[in-house]
């Protein structure tokens, strides 16, 4: 039984559309298309009429045999990106083979996989989770979006966005902040709502937590970790009732009395905090 090209089309649409429907919602926009498949034959109604009758097996038993096709494309493609979290992000399993893979059991596999999401998982944690506010306040109270800092003796310096709308290296974090360019902005310290927006959009999908799949690609098992990183810091325009006091506004005296510095309030997030699901 050929497809007929009308569903083929849908078909390639679905697929090509996968990595943005909702949970769920593609396998069951798929069953219904294989649905469709059975009742559907290649040339339309027209083609009902004037089929003669079928002699051998049932059209049915071709339609089935495509559909239980498809679902084991489908099942391969999810095994195949589980083998492949394990072979790269697993440290104990490194370069293991697709063979090696298929002779586990699928009790093996599901231990390794497990280990390998947790190390994703923590390698997602230390990406997107800023320093400490403490680390550096002054960027802390302005960033847009992420910051980090150098690491001593490396040399490493990752760039960031000042609210005022400079980019640069978080290294020259000094400079910026004495600039004509920043002191100007600092008279009245005002951002666009788009970039505030922005900002608390961020906070919220923070709070909320982003879920790292056991098995990747898979549609029917929704089980993983949901992890809680910091890509964004609270600051006095997502939380302006945090910086409501008029000293919160401004650069205080440290507290050795050598320079100045900026008041921040220690970070609310569930430190190290991850949820199972299952």
């Amino acid at each position: 039984m050929t497809v007929n090209p009308r569903l083929a089309t849908l078909m390639r649409v679905i697929e090509d559309h996968q990595d943005k429907m909702p949970e769920g919602e593609y396998l069951e926009a798929m069953n219904a298309l294989c649905a469709l498949h059975r009742e559907i034959p290649a040339g339309g109604a027209a083609a009902v009429e004037a089929a003669p009758v079928p002699s051998g097996p049932p059209p049915s038993y071709h339609a089935s045999a495509h559909l239980f096709s498809f679902a084991e494309a489908l099942e391969e493609r999810v095994d195949h990106a589980a083998w492949y979290r394990v072979t790269s992000e697993h440290p104990e399993h490194f370069g293991i083979t697709q063979d090696i893979w298929m002779e586990l059991s699928q009790e093996q596999r599901d231990i390794m996989l497990r280990e390998a999401t947790e190390c994703v998982v923590t390698q997602l944690e230390r990406t997107w989770i800023n320093p400490d506010p403490e680390t550096c306040p002054f960027i802390a109270r302005h960033a847009i979006g992420g910051w980090r800092v150098g690491v001593s003796g490396v040399g490493v310096y990752e760039h960031w966005e000042c609210a005022c709308g400079y980019t640069g290296k978080t290294k020259h974090w000094q400079k910026h902040e004495q600039s004509e360019r920043h002191q100007e902005w600092a008279k009245h310290r005002t951002v666009s709502r788009r970039k505030i927006k922005q900002m608390k959009n961020a906070v919220e999908k923070d709070e909320a937590g982003y879920v790292c799949r056991y098995k990747p690609q898979s549609r029917t098992e929704l089980g993983g970790i949901r992890y809680f990183p910091i890509s964004q810091e609270r600051n006095e325009w997502t939380h302006p009732e945090l910086y409501a006091d008029p000293a919160h506004r401004s650069p205080i005296p440290t507290a050795d009395g050598t320079g100045m510095t900026w008041f921040v309030h220690p970070r609310i997030r569930r430190q190290n905090s991850r949820e199972y699901l299952e």
